[in-house]
């Protein structure tokens, strides 16, 4: 399609000057009559392609004319015209052209074909008719068949074929090619099944033999039957026609309708291909390469250049795919978008930034027309890390004069949403809104129902209208969108509901036992979690991808490692893990269950895989090797990220929030400079919180404000996260003063504290031994908030009474801690962490002897500790047997604790195993010796504070580490979340 006044009067030019150049040639026999009809052909092919109407038909005017040279009218003339008029909806110019045409013998075919086109059968079928029959030859009988398939009437199509095949053999008329004519029936009548193996029949009947492009055509139509669902059944399928056709292969076209089937389903899939996909893909490009070396490229079918890149991009074979595309390039076979758009789709599936980008500039610099389709690929893969760039191409595609597409809305709203800018996201929706109001119901997607509702995770009552929304043009039919509505309501703890909206189901589906099975272990309901899963099995529903994803990581929750191993196993040795992502979501859940070996495993088996690491696996891998403190490790996946994935925000934000967290603060500052100076990763609010918050922990309050100051001139809104990480600087550089204005700043603006900015302030307060500040606090909390008291808020206020040294308000939250129907295994963890401070052991004992309560390796190295302190060495004995048969093992710390004990007692030998275990020598133990001592000596004494050993501070240091991280992930989760989006939802947040 021609888009300039200067390319289209060029065209339209030299189209002209071949005409005349052709009447001269042809009037002094200087061409032959077959060459001027081919040419002329090609050229009412290209007024076709390039929408060129009434140059179409003054070429079919002059071809009238040339017939006095010898130039034969074909039907590829007729069609081409009439392919030109349907654009324009010119029918009666055809039956003008047909009455035109019917006037010369010679000519009566073409006139039939005409009135065809023109949708005047009656007259078709009389001239027909009237045309004596041993004047019609096979290419005459193909030409009509054809012409009725384009328009429609396919079952005329296969009446047709059988009285011509019972006509000729009735005559025995040797001229009439009875293959090719069958062939023709089969390749018009594809638009219908029925019709399409009526023709079959006929063909077997007569024992006559289709040729490549007509199997082809069937292969297609089988192919496109609903239970063709799987690589198995496609191989099925081919072998079935081979019987039914006596073929030992389907030829050329049939491959590449195999080739194209295939891809569709691993692409929706994510399986891999195997031995016998790769040897299609290679025969075909093997024969798209003969015909381009031997300039035959234009008698094969345009789908195979389309199946050959197809095939190479669901195989991951992009560098060979780039190869096939520029040979195809320069053999002149690219000649419009729709090769580019093949390219594009692969590139993007894999989320392959780097040629995605290359690829649009490409079209861009070559004039490439852009389709809506080309945007779509682009949006799709640029969507989650290039947010502004989508928003330059959609004002590009907008100043195109091109609508926003149905299928693009979940995407952009997506991008909106990332970019924070709401008024856009319901701009959006309601543009969709009125498309599908107006009869366009394909814009009100199920993708863009499951997006809305994400954008307001915690509004009810704008979320409720949404799902009316859904429910009015038929969407809570679909079963995406019943898990995201079911999620939403169990994440707002609307179980009425829940329990309502599901009776209304009917039946369950996997997605909806995923929603079931992570609200059951976020309220720590492990009873019912396992009902749940025996609901599952007694329906036998089959476990997905994502199904094994909830199972492990809520397991992991539960503590049960060998229930973890169980499915992971049965997962491993299924054929459903198909994304990078259910290794992440392995190596998250053997983090939590203190298995770094596993951990290991999980990153190696992902590497050996061959899959395509996308963004969140990255960012999953990085922050699980945070937490266990692996910098090597957490290096070489920065490295490996930095060298595959180009960049932008996400990548780039993971780098400041990966160097702030190692320290490496020089390095951060570099990459935020880059950031700011450049036009595809500029710093997000993200980005500007992980930089306040690597110099909030350090105290580090001047570059904080500098940083918060940059935000401010970007146009970012501080929010709650802002305000949570500046308490947490203010009080690590003890500036308590101002962390009391920031408290009063944050009231003004109208910024509601929440439990992230109590934990902060109350650890603050609680290192700092001021009583007054946290009791008040507390009061504020209790009485004159709307703060819900959850687990991790009522242990934080627990500990910090332990620390400002009221024993009673620390008992009596203690107490609501044990008993609250969601306390969480950290949280019961942070109680043993308070008694071993206070070396209260009748309390850890008690503690130990709950049945109820969970027993983890980090609670019993607390206890251990504490009963080694205090001399109770038989106790000590008895964990230590009980760790050793529950598989835990000792910590550094713990070792350290013990082992100096043991030196003191006596017990040389004793205390050098100890060590042994963990890979110490007692010089580790005399520098923790003296380390113990001048924290002793610097620290302030209160009520407890001269008691607090090691362990407690480091335990300190861990909650009160995790509680900022978890404010500036929960951050990062609301801006680039739902890693799964259409592969499955992200793992629960720790």
């Amino acid at each position: 399609m021609l888009h300039s006044r200067r390319r289209i009067a060029q065209f339209r030019n030299a189209v002209t000057y071949l005409m005349i150049s052709l009447q001269s040639r042809l009037q002094r026999k200087e061409m032959r009559p077959e060459d001027a009809t081919a040419i002329m052909e090609s050229l009412m092919r290209e007024c076709v392609d390039l929408r060129q109407g009434d140059m179409a038909h003054l070429l079919f005017r002059a071809a009238i004319r040339f017939r006095k040279y010898g130039v034969t009218i074909t039907f590829p003339f007729v069609r081409y015209l009439y392919e030109s008029y349907k654009r324009e909806s010119a029918k009666e110019l055809m039956r003008s052209m047909a009455e035109e045409l019917k006037a010369h013998d010679e000519m009566k075919v073409m006139a039939v074909l005409a009135y065809q086109f023109s949708g005047q059968r009656e007259e078709s079928v009389a001239l027909w008719e009237s045309i004596p029959k041993e004047k019609i030859t096979t290419n005459d009988y193909c030409a009509v068949l054809e012409g009725m398939g384009m328009t429609g009437y396919f079952k005329d199509v296969v009446d047709f074929a059988k009285r011509v095949i019972e006509d000729v053999i009735a005559k025995r008329k040797d001229d009439i090619d009875l293959n090719a004519m069958v062939s023709h029936a089969a390749i018009a009548s594809r638009g219908s099944n029925a019709a399409l193996y009526s023709v079959v029949r006929l063909a077997k009947d007569y024992e006559l033999t289709l040729s490549d492009p007509a199997v082809g055509a069937l292969v297609r139509s089988r192919l496109q039957e609903s239970s063709v669902t799987s690589m198995a059944e496609v191989y099925r399928v081919e072998a079935t026609l081979c019987a039914e056709l006596n073929r030992v292969s389907l030829g050329m076209a049939g491959d590449s309708a195999v080739i194209a089937k295939a891809s569709e389903l691993m692409a929706r899939s994510h399986e891999t291909g195997d031995d016998v996909m790769l040897e299609k893909v290679q025969h075909l490009r093997r024969m798209v390469e003969d015909a381009i070396a031997n300039e035959t490229m234009d008698d094969l079918d345009p789908l195979f250049a389309s199946s050959l890149l197809r095939g190479l991009g669901v195989l991951g074979r992009f560098e060979e795919m780039r190869k096939a595309f520029d040979l195809l390039d320069k053999a002149g076979v690219v000649k419009d978008h729709k090769l580019y758009d093949e390219m594009l789709r692969w590139y993007a599936h894999a989320y392959n930034l780097r040629d995605v980008v290359a690829l649009k500039e490409e079209m861009t610099r070559k004039e490439v027309y852009h389709t809506t389709q080309t945007y779509l690929n682009v949006f799709r893969v640029l969507g989650r890390y290039y947010p502004r760039l989508v928003e330059k191409y959609l004002t590009e595609m907008r100043g195109r004069g091109m609508q926003v597409d149905g299928s693009m809305y979940p995407t952009l709203v997506r991008v909106f949403h990332a970019l924070g800018d709401h008024a856009k996201v319901e701009e959006l929706f309601r543009e969709a809104k009125q498309k599908a109001a107006k009869g366009a119901t394909y814009n009100m997607s199920p993708a863009l129902i499951v997006q809305m509702l994400r954008c307001y995770p915690k509004d009810i009552v704008r979320s409720d209208a949404i799902v009316q929304d859904a429910e009015q043009y038929g969407l809570l039919a679909n079963e995406a969108v019943q898990a995201e509505v079911l999620n939403h309501y169990a994440m707002n703890d609307r179980t009425d509901a829940m329990q309502a909206f599901m009776a209304r189901l009917p039946h369950k589906t996997a997605n909806v036992y995923c929603v079931l099975l992570r609200n059951a272990t976020q309220h720590r309901d492990r009873t019912q979690f396992n009902a749940v899963l025996r609901e599952m099995e007694a329906k036998q529903v089959p476990l997905t991808e994502r199904l094994f994803s909830v199972i492990v990581t809520s397991l992991a929750y539960f503590q049960d490692i060998e229930g973890v191993r169980d499915y992971v196993h049965r997962a491993q040795t299924s054929n459903q893990i198909h994304t990078p992502l259910f290794f992440a979501d392995m190596a998250s859940a053997f983090e939590r269950l203190g298995d770094v070996d596993a951990v290991d495993q999980c990153w190696a088996d992902l590497l050996k895989s061959k899959m395509t690491l996308t963004m969140p696996v990255y960012n999953r891998f990085l922050d699980v090797y945070m937490t266990l403190n692996n910098m090597a490790k957490v290096q070489e996946i920065l490295d490996t990220m930095m060298k595959l994935v180009p960049p932008n925000p996400v990548t780039a934000t993971t780098v400041v929030d990966m160097l702030g967290k190692m320290g490496r603060l020089t390095e951060m500052e570099a990459i935020l400079d880059e950031m700011s100076k450049s036009t595809n990763a500029v710093p997000t609010l993200v980005t500007y919180h992980q930089a306040m918050n690597a110099y909030a922990k350090c105290g580090d309050v001047a570059k904080m404000e500098t940083v918060r100051e940059k935000l401010k001139l970007e146009g970012f809104h501080e929010n709650a996260v802002t305000y949570n990480i500046l308490f947490e600087g203010y009080g690590r550089a003890k500036r308590f003063e101002h962390l009391l204005e920031l408290v009063e700043e944050r009231k003004e603006r109208g910024i509601p504290m929440e439990e992230f900015g109590y934990v902060v302030l109350l650890n603050t307060y609680a290192r700092a031994r001021m009583p007054t500040e946290a009791e008040a606090l507390v009061d504020e909390m209790v009485s004159g908030s709307n703060v819900v008291l959850s687990s991790r808020l009522l242990a934080t206020v627990a500990s910090t009474f332990s620390q400002i040294g009221n024993v009673e308000q620390m008992q009596r939250y203690i107490s609501l801690l044990l008993s609250h129907p969601e306390c969480r295994q950290r949280d019961v963890e942070s109680v043993y962490s308070i008694y071993a401070r206070l070396r209260d052991t009748v309390k850890l004992q008690e503690l130990l002897d709950t049945v109820k309560l969970p027993k983890s390796a980090f609670i019993y190295n607390a206890c251990v500790s504490a009963f080694a302190r205090a001399g109770e060495h038989a106790k000590v004995a008895f964990l230590l047997a009980e760790m050793e048969r529950q598989g835990f093992a000792l910590s550094r710390n713990t070792s350290i604790i013990l082992s100096s004990l043991l030196l003191k007692a006596g017990k040389l030998e004793l205390a050098q195993t100890v060590l042994k275990w963990k890979g110490l020598t007692t010089a580790d133990v005399e520098s923790d010796s003296i380390a113990d001592a001048s924290g002793a000596a610097t620290s302030s004494s209160s009520a407890h504070g001269g008691t607090s050993a090691r362990l407690s501070s480091d335990v300190d240091e861990e909650v009160n580490a995790e509680a900022m991280d978890l404010l500036v992930r929960d951050m990062e989760d609301h801006m680039f979340g739902n890693a799964r989006e259409d592969e499955s939802d992200d793992s629960m947040c720790r």
